[in-house]
């Protein structure tokens, strides 16, 4: 266990090919932020992902009342790519907290409209979390610059542009 979220949460990350600190620190800001009355245990796995074509996904244990996650994220990344990509998964992980996004008889749902058969990049909860994958970016790179108590001496993250 890395980080203790106000006795409520827990993240646990392990594999190799990425900053401890810097995924501790995205998680446990977006966490403090977005969820912080949940009692969530979250691991975060770092490891190759090539066989599974893409960067990041996320698990829930349980499709029911989902609380226990698993993060999978790729090794290797650029640091802007890996932010982004992290950030992108934790927003899929708020969908199923708040509910917006439920697994029923093996079908996806996002807002109670079956998204199963839509292309990956037309399905709504994933517009939202591309969006907002962007937003939070810049928002977690200026929370990071304001806060005067930053102890874990990260650099700030690079600014791209659109």
């Amino acid at each position: 266990m890395d980080a203790t979220l106000g006795n409520k949460s827990y993240i646990y990350h392990f594999g190799y090919g990425y900053s401890k600190k810097r995924c501790k620190s995205v998680t446990t800001w977006f966490i403090d932020r977005y969820l912080p009355r949940h009692k969530l245990t979250i691991d975060i796995v770092h490891r190759s992902l090539m066989k599974d074509d893409c960067y990041g996904y996320l698990d829930a244990t349980s499709y029911t009342r989902p609380r226990d996650f698993t993060i999978s994220l790729h090794t290797g990344m650029k640091e802007i790519d890996y932010v982004k990509t992290l950030l992108h998964e934790l927003v899929h992980l708020r969908q199923w907290v708040e509910g917006s996004l439920k697994l029923k008889s093996g079908r996806t749902y996002y807002k109670g409209m079956n998204v199963s058969d839509l292309d990956y990049r037309r399905q709504p909860h994933e517009v939202e979390a591309f969006k907002l994958q962007e937003e939070l970016y810049r928002q977690y790179n200026v929370d990071m610059c304001r806060s005067s108590k930053r102890k874990d001496n990260l650099k700030k993250l690079p600014q791209f542009t659109l």
